[in-house]
Formats: C-alpha cells, sequence, structure tokens
C-alpha cells in the first residue's frame, strides 16, 4: 500500500492533495473565527488568500460557493465598523484603523521606527510617543529601543570653566 493508495478521493475518483484537503479547513476558520471577531483582520485575510489559492483549479460547486461566502466575511471585516452598529465609537474605530496602519507600517520595515514611522510621513519622535502611549500593545512589533552614546567630541563642564 502506497501513500496515494490512502488519500481520500474526490467525487470524480480522482484522490485529493492534502494541499485541497486543508482548503475546507480554512474556510472554516474563517466561517467561525472570523465572523466571531476572534482573529485579527490581517489573519482572516491571510486565511482567505490561502484558500482561494489551494481552490483555484477546483471544480468543486460547493466549496466555491464556500470560498464566496468568506469573501463576504473577509469584506465585511476589512470594511471596519457600521456606524448604525450598536456600540459604535467613533475614537475607538480611528484608534483601530491607527493601530492598524502602524503595524503594517512597523511589519514593512522590519520593526525599525525611524523607517516605520518615514512610511507613515511622520517623524520617528511622534510614531515612538504614539506607541508608547495609545498603542502598548504593539511593542512586540518595533526593534528594542537602542541607548544613544554620547558624543566624545563634547566639552566636559570642567574643560569649559578654564
Amino acid at each position: 500500500m502506497t501513500l496515494d493508495d490512502e488519500r481520500p478521493e474526490e467525487p470524480g475518483g480522482v484522490p485529493a492533495s492534502a494541499e485541497e484537503q486543508s482548503a475546507p479547513a480554512l474556510l472554516k476558520l474563517i466561517e467561525e473565527q472570523g465572523a466571531a471577531g476572534t482573529l485579527d483582520d490581517s489573519e482572516v485575510y491571510a486565511l482567505y488568500r490561502r484558500a482561494d489559492f489551494l481552490l483555484q483549479g477546483s471544480d468543486d460547486a460547493s466549496a466555491l460557493a464556500r470560498l464566496r461566502d468568506c469573501a463576504r466575511v473577509v469584506m465585511r471585516r476589512l470594511a471596519g465598523p457600521e456606524i448604525e452598529s450598536e456600540g459604535f465609537n467613533m475614537y475607538e474605530a480611528v484608534l483601530h484603523f491607527e493601530a492598524r496602519l502602524i503595524e503594517r507600517a512597523l511589519e514593512e520595515a522590519g520593526g525599525s521606527v525611524t523607517k516605520a514611522a518615514r512610511l507613515l510621513g511622520l517623524t520617528h519622535q511622534t510614531l515612538g510617543t504614539i506607541l508608547n502611549t495609545r498603542h502598548k500593545s504593539l511593542a512586540s512589533k518595533r526593534t528594542p529601543v537602542r541607548k544613544r552614546l554620547r558624543s566624545i567630541f563634547r566639552e566636559s563642564a570642567s574643560v569649559r570653566r578654564h
């Protein structure tokens, strides 16, 4: 008995690949966790893209219908909060959007606050202040703060008096 003999078969009698078997699991994650809001927006989007890639050449109508339903879940998540929804707060929505932008910039910059600040059109001091006050949860995304050395060319206070 070979590995191919142990693969589950698709309805047409052709063995299903491991990747095709993982697509329904991804769709289930999006349906359950994505709609409930337990996963981050970027995680839901990444799951959807992976499932879409895996189902690219699929003829399974039910899987493609589920993929379309998952696309609606992802779009609702990425569109942001609805103003009519109960408990909507503009300040929280802006704070959440700001955090998403900063997180993406930090990922693009490899954790460098200076490079991320340039991407966002801010100074590194402003971005550092925002991270230290409003978005402390993003501290793990940044590289550690480096203590800058003092210049050796500065005159000391005792030298200036003479």
